[in-house]
Formats: structure tokens, C-alpha cells, sequence
């Protein structure tokens, strides 16, 4: 399976915020785990984790992880596979500090989930 890897805005501003050698630093760990990834998912389990148990409904599951770079920073980070093109995809959210690190992910994931925060509400639907 092919490993694709994006960006958000918020990651690149994120980034530019360190100097060179900590962005290497951030790159080089990123491509560990996409190289820990490629051999077996469940390799990176050991070394991601969720700050936050997201409870979505019954036919999904989170996939928004905190990946450690070092004891200061923390990378968070969607993994989603896409069987039809036989492809995982690492998003790449937001790199923080440890300190901020359950904040920017639990606003990463009210981005992400807000659709289904409204499961079970009636919508009422008008025509003219």
C-alpha cells in the first residue's frame, strides 16, 4: 500500500515557527514513523496515541493521533486508509508543543467530527 502525505495550513505555519535544525528534527521523526507505517500499522500503535477517546457512532472510528517528536513536541496527525485506491493517508494537522498538545487536538477534532456531533437530530425540511 502507497503512504501519501498532506499538509494543512495550520501545519506549515505550525513548522515555520521552528528554527532548521528543529525542523529537521520534526522530519526526520515524521519519516520514522511513515517507515514504521509502511511495515505494519500496528507498529506506530506503540508509538502514537489519542489524547481524547472521540466517540463517533457505530460505522466509524477515530483517526486522529498525537505522535511524540520528543518530550517537548507532539505532532497530531490523521491516518485514514483508502482501500478503492489502495492507499493510506497521513494528514498532517498541527506540530506543538507538549503543553499544547490536548488543546490543538481537540480542536483539530471538532473540525474534523462536527458533522457528527448533530447524529440524531431531527432535520426539518420546507419547500416554497
Amino acid at each position: 500500500m502507497e503512504i501519501l502525505i498532506e499538509s494543512t495550513n495550520d501545519f506549515e505555519q505550525d513548522l515555520n515557527k521552528f528554527n532548521n535544525k528543529e525542523k529537521f528534527k520534526i522530519i526526520k521523526k515524521l519519516n520514522r514513523y511513515v517507515e514504521l507505517l509502511s511495515k505494519n500499522i500496528n507498529l506506530l500503535e506503540n508509538q502514537a496515541f489519542k489524547l481524547k477517546d472521540i466517540k463517533l457512532n457505530a460505522d466509524y472510528e477515530s483517526s486522529l493521533y498525537a505522535l511524540i517528536i520528543d518530550k517537548n513536541l507532539r505532532l497530531i496527525i490523521t491516518i485514514d486508509d483508502d482501500p478503492i485506491f489502495d492507499v493510506t493517508v497521513i494528514t498532517l494537522f498541527r506540530v506543538v508543543q507538549t503543553e499544547d498538545a490536548a488543546k490543538a487536538y481537540a480542536s483539530v477534532a471538532e473540525s474534523l467530527y462536527q458533522d457528527f456531533s448533530v447524529k440524531n437530530r431531527e432535520i426539518e425540511v420546507r419547500s416554497k
